[in-house]
């Protein structure tokens, strides 16, 4: 392994055990930028092959909001979900940064880009383990896809376990966002927190125009 793969890998880990100081390092390495693309490409990665299973399961999606059939929508989903993710994150850190000029003068717009593609690709994992086991299940028909997602959107205790890991979620993308917004900007938890959840809008709003 390389010393970059190395270095790459201590920080990904880093920014789960202990993301306060690992995102100070990171913003004083050169590398940040490439290092939070790489983190963006693990769970763009990841979602992608989901949606290559729930293909292969016969899912349907709920509810989408683009005008696709239900029965054909993941055929087109798995070739949006890779670009979203990236578009997504340009533009979560894009608004922050506009918006932070209101504020103050300190910060760099590739440090809060390098960061947010930490903070999306870590805080994806609260519900991206539960999709991608579902799906390979569903996949390789241990389970019925179908069956499962009407599960999914009726009073059963897979819902309830689903909306628990969105409130994970919810959390984790609020609590690394605002993090990195602190690191970069070095504003007060207050502002930090306004600017963390602008930017978590920014990016969800994107993202689930074209992933429901």
């Amino acid at each position: 392994m390389s010393a970059m793969a190395r270095t790459f890998k201590r920080y990904y880990f880093g920014g789960i055990t202990n993301p306060n100081v690992t995102f100070a390092e990171l913003i004083r390495d050169r590398r940040c930028l490439a290092f939070g693309a790489y983190a963006v490409s693990i769970v763009a990665v990841l979602y992608t092959l989901v949606y290559v299973f729930l293909i292969l399961g016969g899912g349907q999606p709920f509810r989408p909001w683009l005008d696709i059939p239900l029965e054909s929508y993941y055929r087109y989903n798995v070739f949006f979900c890779a670009p979203s993710m990236f578009l997504g994150w340009i533009l979560a850190a894009g608004v922050v940064h506009t918006v932070s000029r209101l504020l103050t003068r300190t910060g760099r717009f590739e440090r809060i880009l390098g960061l947010f593609g930490f903070g999306i690709s870590i805080a994806s994992w609260t519900t991206g383990i539960h999709d991608v086991v579902t799906s390979v299940l569903g996949g390789i028909h241990v389970i019925s896809q179908p069956d499962y997602e009407v599960a999914l959107n009726t009073p059963t205790i897979w819902r309830t376990l689903l909306w628990i890991q969105m409130g994970a979620y919810l959390i984790a993308f609020e609590v690394l966002f605002t993090l990195a917004v602190k690191t970069v900007y070095r504003t007060n938890t207050r502002t930090s927190v306004l600017l963390g959840t602008v930017g978590f809008l920014a990016y969800q709003l994107f993202f689930l125009i074209f992933n429901r």
